[in-house]
């Protein structure tokens, strides 16, 4: 195995538990959301993670030879997603504190087209690259990403009531 995979990986999943442990910590008020300090730690956990999950695919010790066209479908899923993500990221204008419910553009269609777009990203890269382990790491990825908007859905319920539940009837995912 590759030196690099593990240490790829490692920061892949160290990532998703600075978010997680984050996550927990805010919901049950044991840290302030808007310490720019937190804020940092967990900016750079995230952005190791994504960093290091194009990076671990291509080099995945365990890979399937698929079809060539699976390679590019894999690919446009993943710019798909990457593109979801990103451009609810920009019509949402932050990434943290935000107090107003976002339900036009692409929030009109989808509740969380980050969410959405990093989970299409995730799977794209494994089916671009038929990358086994990766698929591993991607699941437990897309289990914390699942977990996030469930601790997200409580916190809106809660913060916008009636409107948000009004809102969900209308959108996907």
């Amino acid at each position: 195995m590759n030196g690099t995979y593990p240490i790829l990986a490692g920061l892949c999943l160290a990532g998703l538990a600075v978010r997680t442990v984050y996550e927990r910590l805010k919901k049950h008020g044991r840290l302030d959301p808007r310490n720019k300090a937190v804020f940092g730690v967990v900016f750079v956990a995230m952005s190791c993670m994504l960093a290091s999950w194009p990076a671990m695919c291509p080099i995945d010790p365990v890979r399937l030879a698929a079809p060539g066209g699976l390679h590019w479908i894999g690919l446009g899923v993943a710019a798909a997603g990457l593109a979801l993500a990103v451009g609810g990221l920009v019509q949402l204008r932050g990434l943290e504190n935000i107090d107003h419910l976002v339900a036009t553009g692409l929030y009109a269609r989808v509740r969380h087209p980050m969410y959405t777009g990093f989970i299409m990203w995730i799977l794209g890269w494994v089916l671009a690259y038929g990358a086994m382990v990766s698929l591993a790491v991607g699941l437990v990825c897309i289990a914390n990403i699942l977990y996030w908007r469930w601790l997200e859905e409580g916190a809106l319920r809660s913060q916008f009531g009636e409107a948000y539940r009004s809102y969900c009837q209308c959108t996907w995912f």
